[in-house]
């Protein structure tokens, strides 16, 4: 029986449970960006809980994009010594951990919110350099690897859907062409730098002419190919309890996709509770699953689950941590209640 307390690995990454914890915003910070105590407690209390992995808050690639106010620094003047001291705190409790870039606005220097059929060769140079820097500065940083959020209509998920991308050119028309941009990022940073490679997708969209389960698991084996070290799949409000009889179809897509590639899988989406956890473990081909919410409600959660062998989160998935753009928890969390 497969247990979410398991040791594993993921890919290169050893993992002391097949748990991960995935972040969302950062607003904690202090003026300049410098990080608080408070957040250095809080990943203090997530490594050492029994995360096998964890995935850093967001980080946008400047401060003009949609989301610069909610989330991580990745350009302020401490970045590396801060960081590194969260790099330390997590490999301190053998927690390997991700830098998570997710923008979802893209500057080209002509147009500060240029779409994806906006952008000349050069735009797409420059977009590519940008996200190898950032994983530059996550490896200077001490961090593991980067995850590139491609999914949630961020700036490359949009990219990659053929309902957005009306491109005609190299990077436009087929799978193959509408993926090259990331390709491309990952072939350069797998041969400059020794960083895990992680790329977030969706299953499907409901756009029509969008992204479909068929279209999806194509653009996982082009990552696939061009490097990619796991993939994380993530869907909004997606409940997934599994009845022994009928499965939810997000999870015949997670086994289909399983199937489909040779490189882990993490689940994502909403599950609160060790029995569910463990029932999907069981059931399906899924190795790993991911959290977000449940840690922001409660970052050392995981230790009274592992101590009692069940558990079920105080997270009431009222999303307002997320809709509010807030690191910090409305209901349970100082100061918001």
């Amino acid at each position: 029986m497969k247990d979410i307390f398991d040791k594993c690995k993921l890919g290169d990454l050893n993992l002391n449970s097949r748990i991960v914890r995935t972040g969302t915003w950062e607003t904690e910070t202090e003026e300049g960006g410098f990080l608080s105590p408070a957040i250095y407690d809080r990943y203090e209390k997530i490594a050492s809980s029994g995360t096998g992995l964890i995935i850093s808050e967001m980080f946008a690639l400047d401060y003009k994009d949609r989301f610069a106010p909610y989330s991580a620094n990745l350009n302020y003047v401490g970045f590396v010594k801060d960081y590194k001291m969260i790099a330390d705190i997590c490999h301190n409790h053998d927690v390997p951990i991700l830098g998570q870039l997710a923008f979802f606005y893209y500057d080209d220097g002509d147009n500060q919110k240029a779409e994806p059929n906006d952008l000349t060769i050069d735009g797409i140079r420059k977009l590519q350099a940008e996200v190898i820097m950032a994983a530059k500065k996550f490896s200077f940083a001490g961090f593991d690897g980067i995850q590139i959020d491609m999914g949630n209509n961020f700036y490359l998920a949009r990219f990659i859907n053929p309902y957005f991308n009306q491109r005609e050119d190299q990077y436009g028309g087929s799978t193959e062409n509408r993926v090259r941009i990331a390709s491309e990022i990952i072939k350069v940073i797998k041969k400059t730098m020794d960083m895990h490679v992680s790329i977030r997708i969706n299953p499907w969209d409901v756009r029509k002419d969008g992204m479909t389960a068929e279209e999806s698991l194509k653009v996982a084996k082009e990552l696939e190919k061009a490097g990619a070290d796991s993939i994380q799949l993530t869907a909004r409000t997606i409940s997934y309890l599994y009845d022994g009889n009928e499965k939810n179809p997000f999870l015949v897509y997670v086994d289909n996709l399983i199937d489909d590639v040779d490189i882990p899988v993490i689940l994502g989406g909403s599950l609160r509770d060790m029995k569910s956890m463990n029932d999907v473990l069981n059931n399906t081909n899924v190795e790993f699953m991911s959290m977000s919410k449940p840690f922001v409600a409660q970052a050392d959660f995981l230790a009274d689950w592992k101590t009692n062998g069940e558990g079920l989160s105080i997270c009431q998935s009222c999303n307002n941590c997320y809709s509010k753009k807030t690191s910090t928890c409305f209901k349970y969390g100082t100061g918001n209640e």
